[in-house]
């Protein structure tokens, strides 16, 4: 009973012991029902109340559902629910939060069911290196003595995202090799620059130790440590440390509202051109990132759309994206514009973007900023921010605004719009030339007998170019891995000058 008094105090809702039910399926069905749609860990306890498995989830009652219709291919689960009599959870605020936190449990408690993730030595840890100003990194090798280490984590793509997250909220060292000059990092307040300050040494030693702190201390989210670290210094009058708690938890409330986990709060340090944009476009916050859509095709053939992305002025090529339009027939840029535009919007609603951009561009008139604005308008995503550039005159078109602005050509502003718009129509075009090319290589062979995929695939990677294929002779073509005499003469024969 003292564990669930503790559990307890953790904020976790625990169920009622299930042994004197008789029907402990039907009774593990209610609690299920009951548990949130929302991310956590959950617990799964024994008769004895001992802790059988603990897990986290994205969506709790989803997650733990799933347990109750277990396949007859999964003996080891089965086994497990049969000795299942309550089901105990904490709810996070993210499925982040669950990650860490799940990781920790595991290793408090050490579940009998878990043990495939204590002792796999092939699941990600986080690593705090010992370098004379640490790191966190991921990693899967406990091979460092000087460093710390903490895990294993189930899920090394959200651990990455705990990675962003920390990264942005302590000013700690991102780079493997100590640069010689200040970073991009230290402009936008992410790093204390030890490269080029080592005086800092005592400050970075604080943060470093604060991110031991969070990771070792078992917190259900990263707002109830930060909360709590503020509220102790506070008491002990240390109101510079909790100033930075403040900040901090005020920079986390803003990641928090975007739904993604970027590299700072809003707010830009010698970035002209965003601020002029800023206001000219009446926009409340500063333009950080910024993305732009255009679309390549031609007589609407292997039409593409491209999305790039630009963070603080500088390209974010991590979050470029490439769209084939598969919905959309002929030439038809608005209709292209839209395919392409709702599919990043509706991977920012599943997660399966990073981030909300600041300010959406695109290649095109009014009648391109209005499309727009339709597919957001039916993906119900808010107000978002809108643009577009028409290529005469550089037209700049807002919803804000009944008259294109133009921008004088000196300007800083136009020249970061063209610069993103010219990359967008770059890397466009250069994705609809790469198809385009992939289908005459492979389209010229088509109608040759005895040339099958295989075949095909087999004379590209031998010879370096079409031109190659079709002035080789027999014996040459004889060589490719597969080929036949009888292939090999007709393919010689099909691209020979004909009288």
């Amino acid at each position: 009973m003292a564990d669930e008094a503790k559990l307890k105090n953790k904020g976790f809702s625990p169920s009622s012991g299930l042994s004197s039910r008789p029907d402990p399926v039907r009774t593990l069905r209610k609690i299920v029902a009951k548990l949130p749609l929302s991310p956590g860990c959950y617990l799964m306890k024994d008769s004895e109340g001992d802790i059988l498995y603990i897990g986290k989830a994205k969506f709790l009652q989803k997650r733990v559902r799933s347990y109750l219709a277990v396949r007859r291919d999964l003996p080891k689960i089965a086994v497990m629910m049969s000795k299942v009599r309550s089901i105990d959870h904490i709810e996070t605020p993210t499925e982040v939060d669950a990650l860490l936190l799940e990781a920790h449990l595991i290793k408090k408690y050490r579940p009998r069911y878990n043990k495939e993730l204590k002792d796999d030595k092939s699941y990600p840890l986080l690593k705090i290196t010992g370098e004379k100003f640490p790191r966190l990194v991921v990693t899967r090798q406990r091979s460092d003595q000087k460093s710390a280490y903490y895990g294993p984590y189930t899920d090394s793509k959200l651990l990455r995202q705990a990675v962003a997250l920390i990264n942005s909220l302590f000013p700690i060292r991102k780079c493997q090799t100590m640069p010689k000059t200040a970073c991009l990092y230290y402009h936008i307040h992410q790093c204390l620059a030890p490269c080029i300050r080592p005086e800092v040494g005592p400050a970075y030693g604080k943060i470093i130790e604060e991110v031991r702190r969070f990771l070792g201390g078992g917190k259900r989210s990263f707002l109830e440590y930060l909360t709590e670290r503020m509220d102790v210094s506070a008491k002990e009058l240390r109101f510079e440390d909790a100033q930075f708690f403040k900040e901090q938890i005020e920079s986390l409330s803003q990641l928090r509202r975007k739904r993604f986990f970027p590299q700072s709060p809003s707010g830009g340090i010698g970035l002209s051109a965003t601020m002029e944009l800023k206001r000219a476009l009446k926009m409340d916050a500063l333009p950080v990132r910024i993305v732009c859509f255009d679309v390549s095709n031609i007589q609407g053939d292997e039409a593409v759309a491209s999305k790039v992305s630009f963070y603080r002025e500088l390209p974010d090529k991590i979050h470029y994206r490439r769209y084939k339009i598969r919905a959309v027939k002929g030439i038809n840029d608005y209709a292209m514009i839209s395919e392409a535009l709702t599919r990043m919007l509706r991977g920012i609603k599943e997660g399966r973007e990073a981030f909300i951009p600041d300010l959406i561009m695109i290649d095109g008139g009014k009648g391109h900023l209005n499309t727009a604005l339709r597919a957001i308008e039916a993906e119900e995503t808010g107000n978002a921010e809108v643009i577009s550039i028409a290529k005469r005159f550089e037209y700049v078109f807002s919803p804000k605004f009944r008259e294109p602005l133009v921008f004088h050509a000196g300007s800083p502003v136009l020249h970061l719009l063209e610069k993103i718009r010219d990359e967008a129509h770059r890397f466009a075009i250069t994705f609809h030339r790469s198809l385009k090319s992939k289908n005459l290589e492979r389209s010229f062979l088509d109608n040759v007998a005895g040339i099958g995929e295989k075949r095909k695939k087999a004379l590209l990677r031998h010879f370096a170019s079409p031109e190659l294929i079709k002035s080789a002779d027999i014996e040459q073509l004889m060589k490719v891995p597969g080929m036949d005499r009888r292939t090999a003469e007709s393919l010689r024969s099909f691209f020979a000058p004909h009288p």
